[in-house]
């Protein structure tokens, strides 16, 4: 309207000034056109920059809205606000991420501190997503569980072959196969989206070494991951390939505490099942299509905190403050400080070592990252012989005399090598024993039954779902918080260390592997394994396209 008006006032400017210079007819229509549209194309951005800071000013309902200062996300005007804008957000979801809006929810909009319940569930109703936790049960066999599991052998489709990287001909990873990572059986999630099958097993496989370097440029996906989708159930635990890599290219945790010459390098993770919970998920903050509001993170944190204490309920969720196995004799400060040496308690008190497994264990730490130290104190031999011992009863019980001997040798040993500094190395790779001790219940029902409860609860801190803030409040373990959970995610809006999807992209979570100490699977510094599929993929089935990226630094 307003460039409307400039264009008719030039017009009878110029109008005017031609019948004084005497031009008429068809001239003067004409001159009066070209000259009128040049004029408003000059003269339209400065008489633009004056109306508008004309009506900046006037005392209209849209300036005082836009001029006020930043209320509650509960105040009713932003509840008019965001009911108005609701529909519109529902469009933008339909669009490209690249066509996203930045101004869905005005910037006004802040998330009330005081109670940040009442005030997440407005932002809510717009973002939130169901979303599965798939969790390792803690202790492993407290519960019943599936077929759905971490690490171990896969269950692999009958007739089907062991994954592999097709590569081209010559490429460094032609023809390797790839390592299982997990499996999951549709039938006992608690929640599924549109699309996901009710029944069959889905397998994970990715090709884990040390870079873990994964979707090169010009290199097919399928080199690095592949998806697995068997809806008749029709395998069985199949043994891997001869020719598969070893973890992370033999650096791999166990290899490099517990490995001795000779041994075969590891090629299979540890086994632990997998039970389910359904939650609601919100976009982390960077995923949101506006600026985050204020007081966003900390809602987010409460909002999942409350949720997962209900899902892990039956779970020793609490991480210990103090990793503490209390297997030595108490020692007064005096005593530490003159390098008393360490006594363990007799195994009437404590159970130690607790299988033959966990003398095993004690005994190749040992081997490994002692042993000139054996070699110095003449106890290289003893230790040796008791290794071979101990597996060869397996997860049979042992005599007590056996225990009570293996004891004392052990205390002989750590009174010979006693010195103040290098007692506390001994303490800790004993119990680095016996943290890998527990590592190894979770495939193993029989042995997790030869753990006592003492010992679950001393080693919970690498099995937590919740950690402790700076001022001691519990919250939950998030990705990357502290490098290492004891559950994934599948589904929902993904939660990531280095990557922000778009709330409203085409492609969705199916499994979201995160690094998981509990199951020893490291995967970078506090990354994760991140799946996604395409929606029109996962209707039609075709989990042969999914598509994974390795996160973390």
């Amino acid at each position: 309207m307003v460039k409307f008006a400039l264009y008719l006032l030039v017009l009878v400017i110029l109008a005017y000034g031609s019948q004084k210079l005497g031009f008429s007819g068809l001239h003067f229509l004409f001159l009066v056109a070209i000259l009128g549209s040049v004029a408003c194309m000059v003269l339209w951005p400065l008489f633009r920059q004056i109306f508008e800071a004309t009506a900046s000013v006037l005392p209209t309902k849209s300036n005082r809205e836009q001029h006020a200062e930043p209320h509650d996300i509960n105040d009713e005007r932003v509840q008019q606000v965001l009911t108005k804008e609701q529909s519109r957000v529902s469009t933008v979801r339909e669009e490209p991420a690249s066509a996203v809006r930045k101004d869905i929810v005005p910037e006004l909009v802040s998330v009330s501190e005081g109670d940040p319940d009442a005030s997440f569930d407005s932002l809510r109703e717009h973002f939130a997503r169901n979303a599965v936790y798939a969790f390792r049960p803690y202790p492993p066999h407290r519960e019943k569980h599936g077929r759905s599991k971490v690490g171990g052998l896969p269950s692999l489709p009958k007739n089907v072959p062991w994954p592999k990287a097709p590569g081209a001909a010559g490429h460094v990873k032609a023809g390797l196969p790839l390592h299982f990572l997990a499996q999951i059986d549709l039938a006992d999630l608690p929640w599924r989206p549109e699309g996901i099958p009710e029944t069959g097993l889905l397998l994970f496989f990715g090709r884990f070494d040390e870079s873990l370097t994964w979707a090169e440029p010009d290199v097919a996906p399928q080199n690095d991951m592949q998806v697995l989708y068997d809806a008749e159930y029709s395998g069985t635990a199949t043994a891997f390939p001869k020719n598969l890599p070893p973890i992370k290219d033999g650096n791999y945790h166990f290899d490099l505490l517990f490995g001795l010459p000779g041994d075969e390098k590891t090629r299979v993770f540890p086994e632990w099942p997998l039970n389910f919970a359904k939650v609601e998920t919100m976009p982390e903050s960077a995923a949101l299509p506006f600026a985050s509001p204020e007081g966003y993170d900390s809602a987010h944190k409460h909002h999942l905190t409350a949720q997962l204490t209900a899902a892990f309920a039956t779970m020793e969720t609490d991480n210990a403050d103090i990793c503490e196995f209390h297997l030595f004799q108490p020692r007064t400060e005096e005593e530490r400080a003159e390098g008393k040496p360490l006594v363990l308690r007799p195994h009437s008190e404590t159970g130690f070592p607790f299988a033959p497994r966990g003398m095993s264990l004690i005994c190749r730490i040992l081997r490994n990252r002692h042993g000139a130290k054996l070699e110095e104190t003449g106890f290289e031999t003893c230790f040796e012989d008791w290794q071979m011992q101990a597996e060869t009863l397996k997860e049979s019980k042992f005599e007590q005399r056996m225990v009570n001997a293996f004891i004392e040798d052990l205390n002989d040993f750590l009174e010979q090598a006693a010195d103040k500094r290098y007692s506390a190395y001994l303490k800790a790779d004993i119990e680095r024993a016996l943290h890998r001790l527990v590592t190894e219940t979770g495939g193993s029902p029989n042995l997790s039954k030869l753990v006592p409860e003492a010992v679950y609860a001393a080693a919970s801190d690498r099995h937590p779902v919740f950690m402790k803030d700076e001022n001691g409040i519990k919250c939950p373990e998030f990705p990357g918080a502290r490098s290492g959970n004891c559950y994934h995610q599948m589904f929902g809006h993904l939660s990531s260390v280095q990557f922000n999807l778009p709330h409203d992209s085409a492609e969705q979570l199916l499994l979201q592997l995160f690094n998981d100490w509990g199951a020893e699977m490291s995967i970078r510094d506090g990354g994760e394994f991140d799946f996604m599929i395409e929606e029109s993929d996962l209707h039609d089935h075709e989990f042969d396209r999914v598509k994974a990226a390795c996160g973390g630094h």
